[in-house]
């Protein structure tokens, strides 16, 4: 990797580690192109298949020198921008040469194989139609397997196994939409730039033979159920606003992993789904058959970010309740991560391509509903809705009405005070399995 590449359209060396790339604001070559200084750093991170693969050079061959990859049979003198994580954390911006394919390894190559094969048998077992390694009719897509909705989402499933960029995920996943297909990645490192940036499934490390012979895969991350209780003094869970006090009387909801629904007593109210572990081939049938839907949870810090998620139709349906059907549509062009830094450094124009000069990069975080805001508090419990028909006769675009009912006012209770009577005792009380209880009433 090099801090400096020659830009073969301006005819000269750009310098990566400064944020003016080692142009001042004035030169006559950006009148020429047209672009300020933040612009052509953005252009220079575009896709090769988006520019001239010749644009950018490997600085020293632009100098009349040989290039060490050029020499090497291996590599090309031509290169590409992308964003590198140095061994401090830091995102920078470097040039590599091209060409940028990453080789599957065979361990990666059979586990793709082994997914495609279950993902095909699992969807056609169920009945559904599927297409494995098929070009979309608008030939801007070709899914690892294509599952055709029935009732609900056609699914672009992609097995991902090595950490695909963040740009080449956003890419496909878009792709696969304007093709009508939900985009879902399937992997086993939550680590992986995939993550949130589509609707994913996570699985455990398994090898492909286990693949091959498994008749489903546990589920480990990308589906969530929604949790909605009373936060009272005994509920059972704390109070995501405070975790020094529970009992503010007030209705929260939260999006949790199954799991941990498992065995919880009383102390919240609505949740009606299985606390069952849920499983890859489950959560896809399901998905297109609709009692699963994709959704995305916006972060209220930032718009573009969030997290993606496969849920229940119903607890979808809940959630809409309390965002008064304002549900967030996801951005195809989320945030990046964190900004790329500059340390200022002058350009090194010599090839070092070979040379043992790499340093191992900080590791990746873990990804997945980080950063995204997952709960959400309420007064009340929301209105459910009914969708009813409009009376007449009416064509099929126009939309259904939404009939709005109102929850029953459900008396916040008072810690310590006893609850029995009308009006209310009223005494000093201690809480028991029944309530708030005075000497006088209690159990």
């Amino acid at each position: 990797m090099a801090n400096g590449v020659w830009h073969a359209g301006l005819r000269r060396v750009l310098e990566l580690d400064k944020e003016d790339l080692g142009l001042d604001k004035d030169d006559p070559v950006l009148e020429d192109i047209g672009l300020s200084v933040p612009e052509l750093r953005e252009s220079l991170q575009q896709p090769v298949a988006e520019r001239d693969r010749e644009l950018l050079v490997c600085a020293e061959r632009s100098r009349g020198r040989p290039c060490k990859a050029e020499l090497s049979g291996v590599k090309s003198p031509h290169m590409y921008v992308r964003k590198h994580r140095g061994p401090d954390g830091a995102l920078r911006l470097r040039a590599v040469h091209l060409p940028t394919a990453h080789e599957m390894t065979a361990e990666e190559s059979d586990r793709h194989k082994a997914m495609k094969d279950f993902l095909a048998r699992t969807a056609q077992a169920a009945g559904l139609e599927v297409h494995v390694e098929k070009a979309t009719k608008t030939r801007t897509s070709r899914p690892d397997v294509t599952i055709i909705g029935s009732g609900g989402v056609s699914l672009g499933c992609e097995a991902q196994y090595y950490n695909a960029g963040a740009g080449t995920v956003l890419r496909r996943s878009k792709a696969h939409a304007d093709a009508g297909l939900t985009a879902n990645w399937i992997t086993h490192d939550d680590r992986f730039h995939l993550i949130d940036r589509s609707n994913w499934m996570l699985t455990r490390e398994v090898t492909w033979r286990h693949i091959s012979n498994a008749a489903d895969l546990a589920l480990v991350g990308g589906f969530r159920a929604l949790v909605e209780w009373r936060c009272t003094a005994s509920a059972e869970r704390p109070c995501p606003n405070s975790k020094l006090i529970t009992g503010c009387g007030k209705i929260h909801l939260e999006w949790d992993t199954p799991r941990r629904l498992d065995d919880e007593g009383t102390g919240w109210t609505g949740h009606q789904g299985s606390t069952n572990g849920t499983t890859v081939g489950q959560t896809l049938i399901a998905a297109a058959t609709g009692s699963v839907t994709p959704l995305f949870v916006a972060s209220r810090t930032d718009r573009r970010a969030g997290a993606y998620m496969w849920v229940s139709a119903d607890d979808q349906t809940r959630w809409a309740d309390y965002q008064d059907n304002q549900l967030p549509d996801p951005q195809v062009d989320q945030a990046q991560d964190e900004e790329i830094r500059f340390s200022g450094n002058d350009a090194d124009t010599t090839c070092t391509f070979g040379e043992d000069t790499y340093f191992p990069g900080a590791p990746l975080e873990r990804r997945g509903a980080h950063g995204a805001d997952l709960a959400l508090t309420a007064d009340n419990p929301a209105p459910s809705r009914t969708a009813l028909s409009l009376p007449g006769p009416h064509s099929a675009s126009e939309a259904r009405a939404v009939v709005r009912l109102i929850a029953p006012n459900i008396p916040r209770p008072h810690p310590g005070v006893c609850e029995i009577g009308t009006p209310k005792c009223g005494q000093p009380a201690r809480l028991y399995a029944g309530g708030w209880r005075c000497e006088a009433h209690r159990p």
